[in-house]
């Protein structure tokens, strides 16, 4: 071991921390190694990981950038797996934290359910492919082991640059696409209703943040780029995201200022004056029965709740709904569809009342415990709390209208919205 490192273990053991290590010392003999800047980070990584902590500290940054990256699944799931293995290798060396939460429970039982439903499906060979997207569950006992309240100011801000960069990217889409409904806002997703429920879910945190900060200074960034990120979702006119934002503003007034409440219909009647033509249009359809996407909604839940009926304990199994949709269809539903458009219908369909009863379980429980920490937390942890459960909140709520728990994107950053408070405000003692 350098002298260096042996300094840098030496005060990690001293203060609990580290500090940055340079590069080893190399016998005279050795050619000098090539220098520059991507020399030396990769020289630094190499010397964190081999410092006890080091990999812990390293998993923890990489998980923070791929959650931050996740509106570009690819890139993301690099970072994340790297994250993973970094996190596990430091779990078996002991110098991780053993995540220990109750939202690990019903975790567990969601991820065996979906196993236990793919091998009893109709087509197991094809059910158990879509068990790998089980994978993303670890970000739950990752976020719980390595999130502390650094890190999550952190990720917030990084979270905050890529959703004004999207955004940014959002309103030039608007202002050059012609008719908004046939070239709806996808910012920097691949699909419009994944740029709505990722917004949704990242704009929510923020403004989580924004309501209750107890530093000022942080409304310097938090405010503006959360004002970028609801303005393209009311653009963006997907109304399941305008519910779900509605439902996490109301549910942080209510909890954290319930006077407010009375100001709501004036704050209506401002929004109605302000909201361009197409906004107010779009929001008006919402109450039309008859309106053709709306009708095609009712009629994949007909087809959905047929599909229940016919295997109501574990489902048809994992990714068999779209294969087996046209023996169910009714009416004028669309011929072919990815999925039911709904979070509870679509995981019935799938892994039966087992699946549904794991998925109301995991946000039962993220409710009762957030619900308790409100209470108790210090004003810092509060606002991680909040922004939370106004992200879950709202994803839930925006689920009712679309399979947002199965959009890779927007389930990363759910998960680690239920996951967080346990890291940063609920985490048990080991």
């Amino acid at each position: 071991m350098s002298h260096q490192q042996s300094a840098a273990v030496g005060n990690l053991q001293q203060s609990a921390a580290f500090a940055p290590v340079g590069p080893l010392d190399v016998p005279s003999s050795t050619p000098p190694r090539p220098s520059g800047r991507k020399h030396r980070i990769s020289q630094h990584l190499s010397d964190l990981a081999t410092i006890p902590g080091g990999t812990c500290e390293l998993a923890a940054g990489l998980l923070t950038v791929g959650v931050a990256a996740s509106i570009k699944i690819a890139l993301a799931n690099v970072f994340l797996g790297i994250a993973g293995l970094l996190w596990l290798a430091a779990f078996v060396r002991g110098t991780a934290r053993r995540p220990r939460a109750a939202i690990l429970l019903p975790i567990a039982a969601y991820a065996g359910v979906s196993v236990l439903s793919a091998v009893l499906s109709a087509d197991p060979r094809h059910s158990v492919t879509e068990l790998a997207d089980l994978l993303t569950l670890a970000l739950v006992p990752m976020t719980i082991s390595l999130l502390d309240q650094r890190l999550w100011d952190r990720l917030l801000m990084l979270l905050a640059v890529v959703l004004g960069a999207s955004a940014s990217v959002g309103l030039a889409q608007f202002a050059l696409g012609g008719d908004p409904l046939q070239h709806r806002i996808r910012g920097l997703a691949t699909h419009y209703m994944t740029f709505s429920g990722w917004t949704l879910v990242v704009t929510l945190l923020l403004l989580g943040d924004v309501f209750f900060a107890s530093d000022r200074r942080r409304l310097l960034w938090t405010s503006p780029v959360a004002a970028l990120g609801v303005s393209t979702l009311l653009l963006g006119l997907t109304r399941g995201a305008w519910i779900g934002l509605a439902t996490g503003v109301l549910l942080a007034v209510a909890v954290g200022r319930p006077r407010a409440l009375i100001l709501l219909p004036l704050a209506v009647s401002l929004l109605y004056l302000a909201l361009p033509q197409p906004v107010l249009k779009r929001a008006a359809s919402t109450f039309d029965l008859g309106e053709t996407a709306t009708r095609e909604r009712f009629e994949m839940f007909g087809s959905g709740l047929a599909m229940i009926r016919d295997r109501p304990i574990l489902g048809l199994g994992p990714g068999l709904v779209q294969p087996a949709y046209a023996d169910y269809r009714s009416g004028s539903a669309p011929g072919k569809i990815p999925h039911l458009h709904n979070n509870a219908i679509q995981i019935t369909a799938e892994r039966g009342v087992a699946g549904l009863l794991t998925y109301l379980a995991i946000l039962g429980v993220f409710a009762l415990h957030v619900w308790r920490a409100l209470h108790i937390a210090q004003p810092v942890a509060q606002r991680v709390i909040i922004g939370c459960l106004m992200a879950v909140a709202g994803v839930t709520a925006a689920g009712f209208f679309e399979y947002n728990w199965g959009d890779a994107e927007v389930w990363i950053v759910t998960l680690v919205s239920l996951s967080a408070p346990f890291a940063v405000a609920l985490r048990r003692a080991v």
